[in-house]
């Protein structure tokens, strides 16, 4: 058991206390009891015997070169500050980059992953903490299910996604180029899937290829919102206690998406929507999980029919509990964000 400087004084304190009390033996076994070792607390009896003080001696040895203004120097150039190499300190400073190490350590200075989070200008995060405190307002007051809409784009490889980024070999020069190497295309194929999901479960996708039609008005509402957002509202929803929240995309309120809205289903209003808040959105969190599950183990689609299949048969795979618990707190998320900002969540 090592035990810092307090710690050490400390227990000769109370040992000193139970020496005129107790036996030598009786001392050891008492202290033995709280995992203390026998010759430590032998060797503290004898010190008192021999008249030394419960304080430590003064160490002596080489002084330290780190000085009160060095340490304030390198919590300056460190503290609260990106890009930072402990080598380059090294150097700056003449010691090794460990050296550097320990004297952060020292100052409980830590190194972070930055994380990532949608960027915003002030402007911009103030008007999304602004409306998340509207539509919040919205949100309790209705107490109704909400219904989130979104897209997602997938390539016929995930090797951007965790776990799929590196391999393992014992023979480097020798390894299949197919694992060793990441094609990387300028435009590479893919299909966009559109989905909406809430407490209930997820809406029939939509998956359109590669060459197809970007999205507009008149495909948004044909192919996402007759076809597939009325069924799942009728099936789940029939007695319209419900309130749809599509993001903030030119197609999803223009005015010809708006007329249709305002005649078929209870949406979210523009002037309330708040913009780019993803970490209040948990169907971010759904293409992220099926993103995992379509890519998993490497997998790659060598055609775009077979990349549709297998986007089919994972998004079946999410049962009614998953996409429930999905959902659990997004009203209170939406809330934290028109109280306390949009960088609230991340912390």
């Amino acid at each position: 058991m090592r035990l810092n400087k307090t710690e050490r004084e400390s227990l000769r304190k109370r040992v000193k206390i139970l020496i005129p009390q107790m036996k030598k033996s009786e001392i050891v076994n008492h202290f033995q009891k709280e995992c203390y070792p026998r010759r430590t607390i032998y060797n503290i009896i004898n010190r008192f015997h021999n008249g030394e003080s419960i304080k430590d001696k003064k160490q002596t040895g080489r002084p330290t070169s780190w000085t009160t203004t060095r340490k304030n120097k390198l919590k300056r150039l460190t503290n609260n500050r990106k890009g930072v190499s402990q080598r380059q300190l090294g150097r700056k400073f003449n010691v090794s980059h460990m050296t550097i190490c320990r004297q952060l350590l020292k100052m409980n200075i830590s190194c972070f992953k930055r994380e990532k989070t949608p960027k915003y200008t002030e402007k911009q995060a103030e008007k999304a903490k602004n409306l998340s405190k509207k539509l919040a307002n919205l949100l309790y007051r209705s107490s109704c299910c909400l219904i989130l809409d979104d897209e997602k784009y997938f390539t016929f490889d995930g090797s951007n996604m965790d776990g799929n980024d590196n391999y393992y070999t014992n023979d480097k020069p020798n390894c299949p180029n197919s694992v060793r190497f990441v094609g990387k295309e300028k435009f590479p194929p893919k299909v966009m899937v559109w989905a909406a999901i809430c407490k209930c479960g997820v809406s029939k996708p939509l998956i359109r290829r590669s060459k197809s039609e970007a999205v507009n008005s008149d495909i948004y509402i044909k192919e996402c919102l007759e076809k597939r957002l009325l069924p799942f509202i009728r099936e789940h929803h029939q007695d319209s206690n419900y309130i749809f929240w599509p993001d903030l995309a030119g197609c999803h309120y223009s005015k010809q998406t708006v007329a249709w809205m305002d005649e078929n289903v209870k949406f979210v209003p523009k002037d309330i929507n708040p913009p780019n808040v993803p970490q209040a959105r948990p169907i971010e969190n759904f293409w992220g999980c099926l993103a995992q599950k379509v890519y998993e183990g490497g997998w790659e689609a060598k055609t775009e029919q077979q990349l549709i299949r297998r986007i089919k048969s994972k998004m079946k795979e999410f049962d009614k509990n998953f996409v429930e618990s999905l959902l659990e707190g997004v009203k209170a998320k939406v809330k934290s964000i028109g109280d306390n900002g949009v960088y609230f969540l991340f912390k």
